[in-house]
């Protein structure tokens, strides 16, 4: 009788569908020739990320794969500190040039993981000191060089200004990119030393700009302010603006766009989104200054679908009567420690509320409240975050919110606030998330707080979660809401 046969194509789809299983993937090794060849790109594809104190040693394997003059500069910065089970002085040739394998590079967790290693191997403490500077930024250009497949590239431009990087082709480097579809560019790490050669910097981004034209994904965290300064933005030249406004521009199909620390450059950013009115989905501003900036540029952005603030300022209420024009219909809606009046989030909920399926607001005033109430009729998921005071007349209030699921972070730990609350739920709410982060806040006083809530309160909920840690007896309680709301409770 012939045995079964898998052909070579179907091994494969199941090496890929074990891919996040890496457990599993080391064994596939050992069967044979093949199955090793199939596995190795697997294994290394993200081989940085869920790492453990056990799997460190894949940094001697990157060890193994620096050329020639990557071993001399790592023999140089070591000096007489020589890493155990390495003779830097013999050919080692590895079975794989696995940094060609890699497709997601994330440059703060592969410096976490190097770092970490040295801190076991090494421990002589000159060679701490230029870790960051001179160490690791050999391994990081190593890997960049070696790479072919990257997917997902976030890196720091603070790199570019270390000796290591003096002499790297970026040319060949980007040319290895047209795969990508996620960047992260960071420039907050870079200082404020202008007399910095930038040349490299503005060579990587001219070679982005012409190459890297399919990411789905952008971010850019943009270089934070020094000592008192405002206007972070003046350390991120002009010729730089417009590589990344230019590298903005020229993606064919840009979905999801994040952007940090951004003041001044705002509505030159803004400009840019529009040439991705056709696939952007998806926008999130953190820590932005929107003064002097025009809102009426998002009403062109006509498929956007998910819209996030936080930490930002500088959004007045005049500035969100543009957005009365809007043309797309958010699902998502999230304002979380702006720095602004809480008018203005009640304002723009009133004009982006009609298609809104999740929300989240924080510090609730009564307005605020009653436009949610009024103009989010589609709302599923609302979230409020309330600190430590609050008007209990605004608790009233939640009687008339239309959400299914809603979900209550506070800091308010008084007995009254979680009576009002609990009295107050509107009907339409069949799944409820407290939780009470109050740091004075003993086990004892938060077992009182939700014994108050659910002794009073008299809706049929689906799921109640509130994130506690419960003793036998808050059972009890728990049956007797059960038993009063007829068996509604489905998971606790």
């Amino acid at each position: 009788m012939t045995l079964p046969y898998l052909t070579d194509d179907c091994i494969y789809y199941i090496l890929q569908h074990l891919q996040n299983d890496r457990l599993t993937l080391f064994k596939c090794l050992l069967v044979n020739r093949f199955w090793c060849k199939s596995t190795i790109p697997l294994l290394y594809a993200n081989p940085f990320a869920n790492m453990t104190e056990k799997n460190y040693s894949i940094i001697l394997t990157l060890i193994l794969c620096f050329n020639k003059a990557e071993i001399l500069q790592l023999k140089n910065q070591l000096g007489s500190n020589q890493i155990n089970n390495i003779n830097f002085d013999k050919e080692h040739k590895p079975l794989f040039e696995y940094p060609k394998y890699l497709e997601n590079y994330n440059n703060n967790i592969i410096t976490s993981v190097i770092y970490q290693w040295f801190v076991k191997y090494v421990s002589d403490l000159s060679t701490f000191k230029k870790l960051y500077d001179e160490i690791i930024p050999i391994f990081l250009q190593s890997i960049l060089r070696q790479s072919r497949t990257i997917k997902q590239l976030d890196i720091s431009l603070n790199l570019f200004y270390k000796e290591s990087f003096k002499n790297f082709n970026f040319q060949n480097f980007t040319s290895n990119l047209t795969k990508l579809n996620l960047l992260s560019l960071n420039f907050q790490a870079r200082g404020t030393d202008h007399t910095v050669n930038k040349e490299i910097e503005q060579e990587f981004l001219r070679n982005i700009t012409n190459i890297c034209t399919n990411t789905s994904k952008l971010i850019i965290k943009l270089a934070r302010p020094y000592q008192h300064d405002t206007s972070n933005d003046l350390i991120i030249t002009t010729t730089t603006l417009e590589k990344l406004c230019t590298i903005i521009q020229v993606q064919n199909k840009l979905k999801m766009f994040k952007i940090w620390d951004c003041h001044s450059l705002l509505n030159d950013i803004l400009l840019s989104l529009e040439f991705q009115k056709h696939s952007l989905v998806y926008v999130e501003f953190t820590a932005c200054d929107f003064s002097n900036v025009s809102l009426k540029r998002f009403n062109y952005l006509y498929n956007l679908e998910y819209l996030k603030f936080e930490y930002c300022k500088g959004i007045l209420l005049n500035q969100c009567e543009s957005l009365n024009f809007s043309s797309f219909k958010l699902k998502e809606l999230s304002f979380k420690h702006n720095y602004w009046n809480v008018d203005v989030t009640s304002l723009m909920i009133k004009y982006l509320g009609a298609s809104l399926q999740r929300l989240l607001v924080e510090t609730p005033t009564s307005s605020l409240i009653k436009n949610i109430s009024i103009y989010c009729p589609n709302l599923i998921f609302l979230e409020i975050i309330i600190d430590s005071h609050i008007d209990l007349s605004v608790i009233q209030l939640f009687k008339n919110l239309r959400t299914r699921i809603l979900s209550i972070s506070t800091l308010c730990d008084t007995d009254k606030f979680f009576i009002n609350l609990a009295n107050n739920i509107s009907i339409n709410i069949d799944k409820i998330f407290i939780h009470s982060y109050s740091r004075n806040s003993s086990r004892l006083l938060k077992y009182k707080k939700y014994k108050e809530f659910l002794e009073n309160c008299h809706n049929r909920f689906e799921m109640i979660n509130l994130k506690y840690i419960i003793e036998l007896e808050f059972l009890k309680i728990v049956l007797n809401y059960i038993e009063r709301s007829n068996n509604s409770l489905k998971v606790l």
